[in-house]
């Protein structure tokens, strides 16, 4: 099996994820991974899609090609990044909450990016009255790692743009 991804992002409306996953099924294909959502009225999704041998980016692309024109998204496709080899790194849970104010994702994710975490999902949102900022980043450390050293530079990141910081890791302990 051949690993593609596809991204298409539009307007939101009924029926965009069954019309992509009905064209990737009428070619073989068998969605993987998928991640998708909605914000401020625009829909945005990534799949992952194992397609049969034979099969690559130009087949899959020309297939969903006229269900993107139909529905008004933006369509592209290539072909997945290899797996990473190695033991698997520990994940940890970064969430940052407070007042809303430009520079909070680009602060804690160039500190995370300084310190070697890749980001696996990134989700921020306004929740309540008066608004309060939340922002979740799920990351792996980088081998030799801790969650506690991560904490630690993190905290002065916070600090400085008025937010509230946890970090949690796989194991549950809180930083």
């Amino acid at each position: 099996m051949n690993e593609i991804v596809v991204t298409a992002v539009g307007a939101d409306r009924p029926g965009i994820v069954a019309a992509l996953t009905g064209a990737l099924l009428e070619i073989g294909g068998n969605l993987e991974e998928t991640r998708a959502a909605l914000l401020r009225g625009s829909f945005a999704t990534v799949l992952a899609v194992a397609v049969p041998e034979g099969t690559g980016v130009a087949e899959v692309e020309a297939a969903l090609a006229p269900v993107a024109a139909e529905l008004g998204l933006g369509l592209w496709v290539g072909a997945a990044a290899p797996k990473p080899a190695g033991p698997p790194l520990q994940r940890c849970v970064v969430s940052v909450y407070g007042a809303d104010r430009p520079g909070i994702v680009h602060g804690m994710s160039g500190a995370l990016a300084d310190h070697g975490a890749n980001i696996i999902d990134l989700s921020a949102r306004l929740v309540g009255e008066p608004p309060i900022y939340v922002l979740g980043i799920e990351i792996e450390l980088p081998a030799g790692a801790s969650p506690s050293g991560l904490a630690g530079a993190l905290a002065p990141v916070a600090d400085a743009h008025g937010v509230e910081l946890t970090l949690e890791a796989e194991s549950d302990e809180v930083m």
